[in-house]
């Protein structure tokens, strides 16, 4: 990207070029007068997997992901759980699956509630239609015109709609869309697509922001520490590629590293717990107790049916469109996932709490035609940490998630086992697949231990640096660090609790209410 190369400092430094990051950066650039950096320690987006809608696998887990692994989890029979993050240019929106959900009403009713004034939905949901170009048109609802398009799946497989057709027989409401007034039910998945290509919020927001001259955008850039003096953030430093050390200088420095890295740095900068800094030698610039704490994730267990009837009118599907794709860049490719569907698994649940993602894959890695179903905890109650291993910021930190250890979140995510298997046995669905693959789990004892065996994150880590206005948030509800002047973190770290949805479009959101908050500061 082109180069600015500012030599008397920036009004803004952002950190991490992910989902919020691209937006603050393009967002705080639009007024010609801001000179903005951007500092991301990966690379540009330039791999063309990168865009392809396939593309998502081999990006997983490879050089471009940050490829964190948890502690030993006692409630997961003791194993680490891999969980992925972008070290590029659109951070996981360039490697995930891009799913576009808001979450409901309620998650940011209570974050308002909780501290986080300014936060209820109706307050940030002009910021969700601004970063929108909605395919149902502009509405109260939906907008249009915004960077990144939200579009349903253009082909279906039968599959697909199979599992919808199947949710409705049991009793779910269709759903025929996600980012409207509910979000109970069964339905089309939205996901970020246009003319067949995948769009991150750097295709989105920064790519089209290249060319501004106040702008600069430097890859390779791993920062090491925000640079304080008598508690003002004025600046950061990092290393490049080569490892050489640059000290750069900012009127504000915004962390958007991301739900695990940006509690890891400001760590490193000696924000955050007073006694765990003193143990890395780090000193206490700000002790923050609440730094690297209430980390959460969506954790997902599985159920997998094989394909086992009518498997001629599956391949021959599915090699039509592996041939459309070729020509034109649709079809099922497109979207590894295209249903979804939410329901009430908890008793008295007062919104949905289990979100199913439907794959048409066999994510058991057996080779066979086969269709997955994540069963996803929304709301877990459980918490867990972010803590340095040492005071080195090449090193990933130990991510402690302590998933299941609250009890209410086993018993939730084996009721929406149960509620998913229940899909299975509509006569719909029965049509075209065979037994669930879980083997022996016929009892609560037997699925518990099934999720114990198999879950998996889907990469939402949250939380580290909670907004709010009680001694254990992190920051206020204008996102900047308790007790360090010109200091924000714009990201999921921010988020009190879990939206209940993949937090793609969250974060989005993020970035847009963030960069207003800065700009007008």
């Amino acid at each position: 990207m082109r180069s600015a190369n500012f030599t008397d400092g920036y009004d803004n430094i952002i950190v991490g070029g992910g989902a919020a990051g691209s937006v603050v950066a393009a967002r705080l650039s639009e007024n010609a007068d801001r000179r903005v950096l951007l500092l991301e320690a990966g690379p540009a987006d330039s791999d063309p997997n990168i865009p392809a809608p396939h593309g998502v696998f081999p990006l997983l887990r490879g050089p471009l992901d940050w490829s964190y692994t948890t502690t030993p989890q006692p409630h997961l029979d003791g194993r680490e759980i891999p969980i992925s993050g972008g070290r590029l240019l659109g951070g996981g929106g360039s490697i995930n699956y891009q799913s576009w959900f808001r979450g409901h009403r309620l998650d940011y009713d209570t974050w308002s509630a909780h501290g986080m004034k300014g936060w209820s939905f109706d307050e940030v949901l002009p910021a969700f239609k601004r970063s929108e170009d909605h395919e149902l048109g502009a509405s109260h609802w939906h907008g249009t015109g915004g960077p990144i398009p939200v579009t349903t799946p253009r082909d279906l497989s039968p599959l697909s709609l199979a599992f919808i057709a199947a949710g409705v027989d049991q009793g779910m409401s269709l759903n025929r869309d996600f980012t409207g007034a509910e979000l109970d039910g069964v339905g089309l998945m939205y996901g970020n697509l246009r003319d067949g290509e995948r769009v991150s919020a750097a295709r989105g927001y920064l790519h089209p922001a290249a060319d501004r001259p106040n702008l600069e955008v430097r890859t390779g850039a791993l920062v090491r520490r925000v640079l304080t003096e008598s508690g003002r953030a004025v600046g950061v430093e990092y290393t490049d590629d080569s490892g050489s050390p640059t000290t750069v200088h900012a009127d504000s420095v915004v962390l958007s590293a991301g739900g695990i890295r940006s509690a890891q740095l400001l760590m490193l900068s000696g924000i955050g717990p007073a006694d765990h800094l003193s143990e890395h030698g780090i000193d206490v610039v700000a002790d923050l107790p609440g730094v690297g704490s209430n980390l959460q994730d969506h954790l997902s267990a599985m159920v997998i049916w094989p394909v086992t009837h009518g498997t001629t009118w599956l391949d021959a599907y599915t090699q039509e469109n592996v041939t459309r794709y070729q020509r034109d860049r649709r079809g099922p490719l497109a979207s590894v996932g295209q249903a979804a569907g939410f329901l009430r698994a908890g008793r008295d649940a007062p919104a949905p709490d289990i979100q199913l993602l439907p794959m048409l894959i066999d994510l058991s890695g057996s080779g066979r035609p086969g269709f997955t179903c994540l069963v996803t905890l929304l709301t877990p109650d459980s918490r867990g940490t972010v803590r340095l291993r040492s005071a080195d910021a090449a090193s990933n930190p130990a991510v402690d998630m302590r998933y299941l250890e609250s009890a209410k979140d086993r018993r939730t995510l084996i009721d929406g086992l149960r509620a998913t298997m229940a899909l299975g046995e509509s006569p719909i669905f029965r049509a075209v697949t065979g037994e669930p693959f879980l083997p022996g789990a016929t009892d609560d004892t037997a699925l518990e231990q099934a999720v114990r065996a198999s879950a998996i994150s889907i990469n939402h880590p949250a939380g580290t640096c909670r907004a709010g206005v009680d001694e254990a948030s992190v920051v206020d509800p204008d996102l900047r660090v308790h007790g360090v002047i010109g200091l924000h973190v714009v990201d999921s770290s921010v988020m009190p609790t879990l939206p209940r949805g993949n937090i793609h479009a969250p974060s989005i959101m993020i970035g847009e209410r963030g960069a207003q908050l800065i700009a007008g500061a």
